[in-house]
Order: structure tokens, then C-alpha cells, then sequence
């Protein structure tokens, strides 16, 4: 059960609160609606270092009032969630299956942000998800050797090695993924690679639809642009949406 509702200041918006317990960790959750009953089909999963689910807040306003309902947590160690135990990759999938099972419906779409690029494509890769529309935003993918390393000096020993992320085990998974894919990059991008997409596209073999979206004149920033950006939100909403 939610822990409150509540009316969204100045629109015609529901958003409700939840605390979800995985593992030893409580995660802070809510859904934001644009009509009582909503069905939730989306869940959005923010980036690392400073990363929480408020960043993604304006993009899911504009998704709401299209009607699009969206699910959102902070992981453990960001925002309003408990750090109780070290994180690292293989947490934050089961912190985000937790939060897929809990708040979403079938048939799903999952957005992952910058380091969630990976969380979203092995949650995408499991059919027992019903995940439909994968989308990642400035996604990232990493070594599988780095996968189950606590973050940390070894796993960003593991990062620092040239390419490392060629051999993402998420690769071979996406092999079998048979939904839609979105790989939206910005085209100043100075953290993930050009070549990320590529890759991605190279392996989505059995995917009904591909597709890489360049954003032109924008950084790795993403979400801080669309935030002051109202048609830069809107066309991201929309790719999100279709």
C-alpha cells in the first residue's frame, strides 16, 4: 500500500509515495499519475554519483500528462533510501526488480539512466518481465568481471581498463531480447562512448525494433537539460511513450 497520496501543485497530477524493503535495504518509491486508477506499465531508473529519482521527475511529469503513469526509486545510498550494506550493480538489479515486481504492470517499459543502462537491459532480458520498450538514456554497460564487484577501488580498477566495456555480459543477453529498443545518446557526450549503441544494436538480433536517437548539442547531462528544456522533455516523453 502507498504511504500517502497526494495532488501534484498546479497540475491535474496524482503522485503517490511508497517504501519498498529489498533485501536489508528500504527503498524510497513513488508513482506519479495523470488519473486515479492509471495503470503503471514504466519504471525509471536514475544514474550514479549524485543520482537520485527527483532528477527524472520533470520528464515524468510530461509523461503523465500525456497519460503515461511512471514508477520511479531511489537506489540504495541516493535520496530518501537506506545504505545499509555496500552496492553495487548486481544490488541495484535486484533493487530494481524488487521495484519492477511491486509498483508495474505488464506489459513494461523500463528507462535507465547513464549507469542504469545496464540494470535496464538485464531486467529487459528476463521474458518472465514482459518488458516491451526498452529504452536506455546516455546508457552505460560494463565488464561483466565488474558486475558483482562492490563499488569501489577494485571495480573502478575494472572500469579503468580500455574498452572494458566490450565485454559486457549484458551483450549476450540482449541477444535473445525480443521488444523494442530506444538507445537515445547526446552527441557531446564525454562519458559514455559513441560506440556503447552501436554495440548494443550489433547484439539486439531478435529485437522486433532498434533504434539509436542522437541528441545534437547536448552532454551526458541529460536529464539536468531537459529539465530547463520543455521541448527537449516533450520529445523525450514522446520516444518514452510510443
Amino acid at each position: 500500500m502507498p504511504l500517502s497520496h497526494a495532488a501534484v501543485p498546479g497540475e491535474s497530477l496524482l503522485r503517490e509515495l511508497h517504501s519498498l524493503a529489498a533485501g536489508e535495504e528500504t527503498l524510497a518509491a513513488d508513482i506519479l499519475r495523470g488519473a486515479a486508477g492509471q495503470p503503471v506499465h514504466t519504471l525509471v531508473l536514475h544514474g550514479a554519483g549524485q543520482g537520485h529519482r527527483q532528477r527524472q521527475w520533470p520528464l515524468r511529469e510530461a509523461l503523465a500528462l500525456g497519460s503515461h503513469a511512471s514508477a520511479a526509486i531511489d537506489f540504495s545510498g541516493h535520496g530518501q533510501s537506506s545504505a545499509h550494506r555496500p552496492n553495487s550493480l548486481r544490488k541495484r538489479l535486484d533493487e530494481a526488480q524488487a521495484a519492477l515486481e511491486r509498483l508495474t504492470v505488464a506489459p513494461r517499459t523500463v528507462v535507465g539512466v547513464s549507469m542504469s543502462g545496464e540494470i535496464a537491459m538485464r531486467l529487459a532480458c528476463r521474458p518472465e518481465n514482459h518488458i516491451t520498450h526498452l529504452i536506455t538514456i546516455v546508457g552505460a554497460i560494463y565488464d561483466g568481471a565488474a558486475f558483482e564487484l562492490p563499488f569501489g577501488p577494485a571495480f573502478s580498477a575494472a572500469l579503468r581498463r580500455p574498452e572494458s566495456w566490450r565485454d559486457a555480459a549484458s551483450l549476450a543477453l540482449m541477444r535473445h531480447y525480443t521488444g523494442r529498443i530506444t538507445l537515445i545518446r547526446a552527441a557531446d557526450d564525454a562519458v559514455i562512448p559513441h560506440e556503447v549503441a552501436e554495440l548494443i544494436r550489433q547484439h539486439a538480433v531478435a529485437a522486433r525494433q532498434c533504434r539509436i536517437v542522437d541528441l545534437p548539442g547536448v552532454d551526458h547531462r541529460v536529464s539536468e537539460r531537459s529539465a530547463q528544456d520543455p521541448a527537449l522533455r516533450d520529445w523525450l516523453a514522446g520516444l518514452i511513450a510510443s
